[in-house]
C-alpha cells in the first residue's frame, strides 16, 4: 500500500468535543503507515458489504473535493452529529486516508473506537517519585484488533467495501454508519444470505422430516466447497446437494430463496474467511458432547458415520482411530 494522504479527526462525544485536524499526517512516518496497512488488511477480513456509489450519493460528491483536510473534516462533522444521537454509539477518531492498493485508487475512512486502558504514570508527591496507574480512556484499538465501523471506496469504479453493526437509536437497532452518515444501502452481506439460507434448509428439512443436522452440515459442505472452488456460493447446489431424492422439498427450497431476494450465485470477497470458517463440522449432542470433525473427515464414512436405531434414536460411530489425544491444556 502506498499511502498519499492520512488524517485522524477526533470524536469525543462523552465530552462533545469534535477536534478536527486541521493539517495531515505524515504518511511517511513508519508507524503510521504500518498501522493503517494493519487495520486495513483487517477491515477486510471482516464481513464485509459491497456496494457502488452514485452520482448523488453523499459521500461520492464530498470525494470530489480537492482539499483532504477541509473534505475529511466536514465528514467527521456529520459522523460526529449523527453519533451524537445515540448513547450507544462509541466515541473514537475518524481515520481517513487516500491510497494506491494492488486494485487501484482507494479512499479509506475508519472508525476507531477509544478503549478504557489502564496505564503508568510516573509523578511526584511531597517530593517524591509515584508509579502510580492512570486510566486513559481514549486508546485507540491496536492494528490487529477488528473495527466496527469502515468503507473502502475504490477510485476508479466507486465500488465500496463497508464494514458496520447495528446500534440502538431512538428505541430501533439501526445501522446509522450506512444509512445515517453515508447515505447508503449496501447490497445484503455474505454473512446475512448464509444465514437467510440456513433458516431455508432448516425449515423445509422440519416440514419434509429430513434428519436436520445432516442437511446443514450438507449445505455447510457445499458453501465450503463452493467458495473454495468458484468464490462463490451456489444456491442451485445446495438445493440438489441437500434434497437430491426430495423433488417438493428441493423445489420449495428454490422457491424460498427466490422470495427472499437471494441470488443464484452470491459473491464472497473475502473467500479465506469463510473457507476457514466452514472447513469443520460442528455438533452438540443432546447428552451435552460437543463435537467439531474436519469437512473432508465426516464425509469419508470409513471414518464417521451417523447411525439410525430402530427405536428413533441415532448413534454416531467413530471409526478407524489409531491414537487418541487428550487435548488438556493450562
Amino acid at each position: 500500500m502506498i499511502i498519499q494522504h492520512a488524517i485522524l479527526h477526533i470524536l469525543d462525544t462523552n465530552t462533545g468535543s469534535l477536534i478536527a485536524s486541521q493539517a495531515e499526517m505524515n504518511v511517511d512516518n513508519a508507524g503510521v503507515h504500518d498501522y493503517i496497512d494493519k487495520i486495513v488488511a483487517k477491515v477486510m477480513q471482516g464481513d464485509i458489504k459491497t456496494g457502488h456509489l452514485t452520482a448523488d450519493n453523499y459521500l461520492k460528491k464530498s470525494l470530489t473535493q480537492d482539499d483532504f483536510a477541509t473534505m475529511t473534516t466536514q465528514l467527521a462533522a456529520k459522523l460526529f452529529d449523527t453519533m451524537a444521537g445515540s448513547e450507544a454509539i462509541h466515541p473514537g477518531d475518524l481515520l481517513s486516508f487516500q491510497a494506491t492498493m494492488d486494485e487501484g485508487p482507494v479512499f479509506g475512512l475508519i472508525k476507531l473506537d477509544f478503549a478504557p486502558r489502564y496505564a503508568h504514570a510516573v509523578e511526584y508527591e511531597d517530593d517524591k517519585m509515584v508509579n502510580n496507574l492512570v486510566l486513559n480512556q481514549a486508546v485507540l484499538p491496536a492494528a490487529t484488533q477488528t473495527v466496527s465501523e469502515a468503507i473502502l471506496v475504490d477510485l476508479n469504479d466507486d465500488s465500496y467495501q463497508l464494514l458496520e453493526k447495528k446500534y440502538l437509536i431512538d428505541g430501533h437497532r439501526v445501522p446509522y454508519f450506512s444509512e445515517k452518515f453515508l447515505e447508503i444501502k449496501p447490497d445484503i452481506s455474505v454473512k446475512e444470505n448464509i444465514q437467510t439460507i440456513k433458516r431455508t434448509v432448516k425449515n423445509i428439512a422440519e416440514k419434509y422430516d429430513e434428519p436436520e443436522h445432516e442437511a446443514l452440515a450438507i449445505t455447510q459442505t457445499v458453501i465450503h466447497d463452493s467458495i473454495e472452488a468458484t468464490g462463490e456460493i451456489d444456491t442451485d447446489k445446495i438445493a440438489e446437494k441437500v434434497f437430491t431424492n426430495n423433488i417438493s422439498a428441493k423445489q420449495e427450497y428454490t422457491e424460498k430463496v427466490t422470495e427472499k431476494a437471494i441470488p443464484k450465485t452470491v459473491a464472497v470477497p473475502n473467500t479465506t474467511k469463510y473457507e476457514k470458517k466452514y472447513r469443520v463440522q460442528k455438533f452438540k449432542l443432546d447428552s451435552g458432547i460437543e463435537l467439531s470433525i474436519p469437512i473432508d473427515i465426516y464425509q469419508d464414512h470409513s471414518k464417521v458415520e451417523f447411525v439410525n436405531n430402530a427405536d428413533g434414536t441415532m448413534s454416531l460411530v467413530l471409526k478407524d482411530i489409531a491414537s487418541i489425544v487428550n487435548k488438556f491444556s493450562v
